[in-house]
């Protein structure tokens, strides 16, 4: 008596499902799809450690193989992938990555779609053929596989916002090294205008991302420990912060701009075709500077 027969792709997707599952955190979740047709298999809502509910989510593809032949330099060329399924998944807001099941050795790895891409814009731009690689370095696995897979994640969850500090640091960088400069020989007991001090905290907190996106040691204190610290010396003054503060802080200021001036330009240039082709102004004033 002939039964129906279960097709081996299925199997496959089954099992790198299931393996997936076992990997990640338990109390992250795994959120179903109705339509797997357009190059994702399911949302993965990630929960912080006290097992709440942030409302981050990545969107995951899954690809599997029995078992994973790397290369000598320890990569795994995914193909394969139609160019428009590449396009619709760069669309995205939200991150998307593809995770590698190795069935054999029970192994996952995994790759940001978004990262991957801008890094190798230019053969994507050409919208032919478009490859990933893999590497084998990046496997989800304990603490370590959780951790790498959240540094991805946030890069690209706050990419966006990146990119307008940029901005905001390049056109504010000739006004960011006057101010300083203005500021540092003023009397010590003279108050911070309004005017100054507004522009102040908006630099505070456009070096304060930028270094921590850029994974940049910040030594300059937070602007409630700064106020903190003016009122402590100032404990009946009208103003929130002194001259005397900023004199304090803009040495390490100085510094800041120049480390975060240096870390764009090696941004930049990781990413330059990407640049070239979608902002070359950035690109090229970036490189002067």
């Amino acid at each position: 008596m002939k039964l129906p027969k279960r097709p081996a792709q299925h199997i496959s997707e089954t099992a790198s499902f299931k393996l997936f599952a076992s990997k990640i955190p338990n109390n992250w979740i795994i959120r179903d799809v109705t339509e797997r047709d357009y190059g994702i298999d399911c949302y993965l809502e990630l929960v912080n450690d006290s097992d709440e509910l942030t409302g981050e989510l990545a969107l995951i593809q899954l690809k599997s193989q029995d078992q994973v032949s790397w290369t000598k330099a320890d990569y795994f060329t995914l193909s394969g992938v139609d160019i428009a399924t590449s396009n619709y998944w760069f669309r995205f807001p939200i991150p998307v990555f593809i995770f590698l099941a190795d069935i054999k050795n029970q192994e996952l790895f995994f790759l940001s779609v978004d990262y991957y891409i801008k890094k190798n814009y230019a053969t994507y731009a050409n919208q032919t053929n478009f490859s990933y690689r893999v590497k084998r370095e990046d496997k989800f696995e304990g603490s370590s596989g959780v951790f790498l897979f959240k540094f991805f994640f946030y890069y690209e969850s706050y990419r966006q916002q990146f990119e307008n500090e940029m901005v905001y640091f390049l056109s504010n960088l000739q006004h960011h090294i006057n101010f300083q400069r203005e500021h540092e020989y003023r009397d010590y007991h003279l108050g911070v205008e309004d005017e100054d001090l507004i522009y102040f905290e908006a630099m505070h907190r456009n070096y304060k991302f930028l270094c921590m996106y850029l994974n940049l040691d910040n030594p300059v204190p937070s602007l409630i420990e700064i106020k903190r610290h003016s009122k402590s010396k100032f404990p009946k003054g009208y103003y929130q912060l002194y001259e005397h503060d900023l004199t304090e802080l803009f040495p390490p200021y100085q510094l800041l701009t120049s480390k975060i001036t240096d870390a764009l330009k090696s941004f930049l240039n990781g990413e330059i075709d990407f640049w070239l082709r979608t902002n070359p102004t950035i690109a090229r004033y970036v490189r002067t500077i």
